[in-house]
């Protein structure tokens, strides 16, 4: 296969007996084009939070792909670098999202049930190729940290005035008793 692949659509017809080792980058465009194509990434709401994502890299990773009568067996891991918020000081921040991928994942072949369903984790056949980004950018979703923090000893805001209280102590005074 190539050595670095800017896609990751594959054939059926064309796919060796063995598996295979793929290295990858998903240019942010083609990951959220991605996530837009993925069922109820077309969603208005889920459009514009594709939209207004920050990028700082692309999205790499090493994949070993294994087809055996058309079931994907999928290990690897990935990581792209994103703008996140802190979710105690909301100061914004470059931080790298990355996780190990171990899935089982079903070829089918295209029918009007399966477009109008929700997705369950199949992947569509179309033409005898299949097409994994969108499964990258569902992975990319579910490794979103729940509170993402600019450092890890974070101190935050001052409940009373707001004061950045990475920043030194605030003027009013209430903030020093939230220290850690």
């Amino acid at each position: 296969m190539d050595p670095v692949r800017d896609n990751l659509v594959f054939s059926v017809e064309a796919w060796p007996e063995a598996e295979v080792s793929v290295d990858f980058i998903l240019s942010p465009p083609v990951l959220v084009q991605a996530m837009k194509s993925r069922p109820g990434g077309d969603e208005p709401e889920s459009e514009a939070v594709a939209d207004a994502l920050v990028f700082k890299s692309s999205m790499r990773g090493r994949l070993v792909i294994q087809l055996s009568y058309r079931r994907l067996t999928i290990k690897g891991s990935f990581g792209i670098k994103v703008e996140l918020t802190c979710s105690r000081c909301l100061r914004q921040f470059v931080g790298k999202i990355s996780d190990p991928i171990d899935e089982q994942i079903q070829l089918i072949e295209p029918t009007q049930e399966i477009s109008n369903a929700v997705w369950d984790g199949d992947i569509v056949l179309v033409n005898n190729h299949f097409d994994l980004a969108p499964l990258m950018a569902e992975l990319f979703w579910l490794s979103w940290p729940n509170r993402p923090l600019c450092k890890i000893d974070c101190v935050g805001l001052c409940p009373s005035c707001g004061s950045n209280l990475n920043d030194g102590p605030c003027s009013c005074g209430q903030g020093q008793a939230t220290r850690h």
